[in-house]
């Protein structure tokens, strides 16, 4: 018995939709949409909709679209006319009109992505925790996150430099819910494809890692990106790439990671406010006792390990720092 085919139809009608859609509310969108971008979208979806194989669609009416939503009906769309390619769909709109659609839609995602990093960069801020096995005392480390978390932080990281990755994931996922709960940011560190795996707000890299670039092709559009930098030409240099917010330290001398480097201290920590344009992180050496020089300084966000990690009572610990940041006019 022989039966039809219908996806091809079926795919090219439901793309072009979503190709009007997004056209019909790219000017909501605006600046985030270049111009050049919106007009090729909208010079695609009237090419898409006067082609036979549309078919019969009702097409929604317009509305404005928010970040969030023109990423997700861009991404289907991406998805769509890639399960488009070689059939016979794409092709009748004109021989390089898949390849072309590809790129606009490519395009379409890393702009709104960028946007809605801009947008939710508020998020940086306060308290944020690194979570590492090796840094507990001895105590299961989801046990630390969640401390970390009662006790007022608004982000984790999770650091893990000894263990395989499929021994971390368990970790990892544990977290992510933790964190999805109560409203908190997860960062992975390091390990780009498990921040792809769990969903987690993003990825935290050092200078020796994968290059930004590369990193942002292995994200989601939406996940953010940190990097860390030791000298002022470093952040400025992070920012370029793309980075979504920086990390700088060592502020004081730490003995979580020892390189034998000086610490940085606050006035280096001023300069690096003055070249910043993204969220700031302070790492390295702070405690609730000296916490309030480096909010003063600028800092959005004050990461710490032992701090909390090796604290006798790590949510009041992390208590303690937030009010200390608060007390020093810092968002916590």
């Amino acid at each position: 018995m022989t039966t039809t085919n219908t996806w091809p139809a079926a795919g090219y009608a439901a793309l072009a939709s979503s190709l009007e859609a997004l056209s019909q509310g790219c000017h909501s969108l605006s600046p985030e949409l270049s111009s050049g971008l919106q007009a090729k979208l909208r010079q695609l979806s009237a090419g898409m909709a006067s082609s036979p194989a549309k078919g019969s669609v009702t097409t929604p009416a317009a509305k404005p679209l928010d970040l969030a939503d023109a990423l997700k009906l861009a991404t289907a769309a991406r998805g769509l006319a890639l399960g488009l390619e070689g059939t016979a769909a794409l092709p009748r709109h004109g021989e390089k009109s898949a390849p072309e659609l590809a790129r606009t839609l490519d395009a379409v995602k890393t702009q709104l992505g960028a946007a809605l990093r801009r947008k939710l960069a508020h998020r940086v801020h306060g308290l944020y925790v690194i979570i590492d096995p090796q840094v507990t005392g001895g105590r299961d480390p989801l046990d630390i996150g969640k401390a970390a978390v009662q006790g007022g932080a608004r982000m984790l990281q999770l650091r893990d430099k000894l263990r395989d990755k499929g021994q971390i994931l368990p970790l990892a996922m544990s977290l992510q819910k933790l964190c999805q709960e109560h409203d908190v940011m997860l960062i992975i560190n390091d390990h780009v494809d498990l921040a792809a795996v769990v969903g987690s707000e993003g990825v935290h890299v050092g200078q020796t890692d994968l290059p930004v670039a590369q990193v942002r092709q292995v994200l989601a559009p939406h996940q953010v990106l940190g990097r860390s930098n030791r000298e002022i030409q470093l952040l400025v240099q992070s920012q370029e790439m793309g980075a979504d917010h920086v990390a700088f330290g060592a502020i004081y001398t730490t003995t979580t990671k020892p390189g034998g480097r000086p610490p940085q201290g606050i006035e280096l920590l001023k300069q690096a406010r003055a070249v910043t344009k993204v969220p700031l992180v302070a790492i390295g050496g702070i405690t609730a006792e000296n916490v309030a020089p480096v909010v003063e300084a600028g800092a959005d966000a004050i990461c710490v390990t032992a701090a909390v990690g090796s604290a006798p009572d790590p949510e009041a610990a992390a208590r303690r720092l937030v009010a200390a940041i608060r007390a020093a006019g810092g968002k916590a």
